[in-house]
């Protein structure tokens, strides 16, 4: 038996439409934060047939033929990993809001099989595996700022910057913890419709992606805002103009964004806005505007509100 223990990460680029969507190879490179918390604990167990469960979620049948599908991937594509498991989910994270439990899910899957199998993979080919069940989990492994990058027949996650590098916050604001009615799988099969996607490839490819990685590098946090903010607002675009369109983002979601522009203008915060796919806003922000972000937070009627620091990625507990 092995536990393993992850959280989501925050896409600073964001990941959104594969070159492959069976083996989720994404279209372009991407780049995230990976959180202290919420966390999710992964326990695998040898056993005679395969099975699923979890705490906070009801497991219906395409849940489970994910995670099978998944773990045969898993064993087709690293054959000393063979093992039939039971899987045991224990997770903080409400699902499907917006929040990167996918990521954190299948990151410390892949962490505690690789562990159960014990064939000594490294990280770099742990996110590989994660990334079989869920694009955003392979950087989820890795800790500090990961960045997601093609290579001619896979993509991998790799650390750009350790945890300590720089010390950011995300403060969570969660309009509503409903699950969203389209998931992110579905919704990266159609991302190629919208007319503005190829666009988009071509920034994050020629400009985006590195501006991104300068800004963390430099600890830029007016060159981070910027890119992440047009990314952000970019993704969402295509989005809602691919067939069939996903409108992820709320009227609160609008209202709170709306709201955190006019405070960062008028105190002169260093807060940054973005959000996945789903109406919850994630505020990234440095030390001295945590307590005005963290207040503003706590009085938004009807939201749930995480925090995080930057964190360590997956590991074994």
């Amino acid at each position: 038996m092995i536990t393993a223990c992850s959280t989501p990460n925050i896409a600073l680029i964001k990941y959104w439409g594969n070159r492959n969507n069976e083996l989720r190879l994404p279209a372009a490179d991407s780049l995230s934060m990976t959180l202290s918390e919420p966390c999710v604990e992964i326990t695998v167990t040898e056993s005679d047939r395969f099975s699923v469960s979890s705490n906070n979620k009801e497991m219906k049948d395409k849940d489970i033929e994910r995670f099978q599908k998944t773990v045969d991937l898993i064993k087709q594509y690293h054959p000393k990993v063979q093992n039939t498991i039971s899987i045991e989910i224990d997770s903080q994270i409400p699902p499907g809001i917006g929040l990167a439990s996918s990521a954190a899910v299948f990151s410390a899957l892949a962490k505690a099989i690789a562990a159960l199998a014990d064939c000594g993979l490294n990280d770099e080919q742990i996110s590989q595996m994660a990334r079989l069940g869920s694009g955003s989990a392979a950087r989820s492994i890795v800790g500090g700022f990961v960045a997601l990058e093609n290579t001619e027949d896979s993509a991998i996650a790799r650390q750009i910057a350790p945890q300590d590098h720089w010390e950011l916050f995300d403060i969570v604001i969660a309009p509503n913890t409903d699950h969203k009615k389209v998931g992110s799988t579905e919704g990266h099969a159609s991302a190629w419709t919208s007319p503005h996607y190829k666009k988009r490839i071509t920034d994050i490819t020629e400009r985006r992606q590195q501006e991104c990685i300068d800004a963390i590098a430099n600890k830029d946090f007016e060159k981070l805002m910027a890119v992440t903010e047009e990314d952000c607002l970019d993704m969402h675009h295509c989005m809602q103009t691919q067939d069939p369109p996903l409108h992820y983002l709320s009227d609160e979601t609008y209202r709170i964004v709306d709201e955190l522009k006019t405070l960062r203008k008028t105190q002169h915060l260093p807060l940054l806005y973005t959000m996945d796919a789903g109406p919850t806003v994630h505020v990234i922000c440095e030390a001295e505007a945590l307590e005005t972000v963290r207040a503003y937070a706590n009085v938004q009627k009807g939201c749930k509100v995480f925090e995080a620091s930057v964190g360590k990625g997956a590991h074994l507990v």
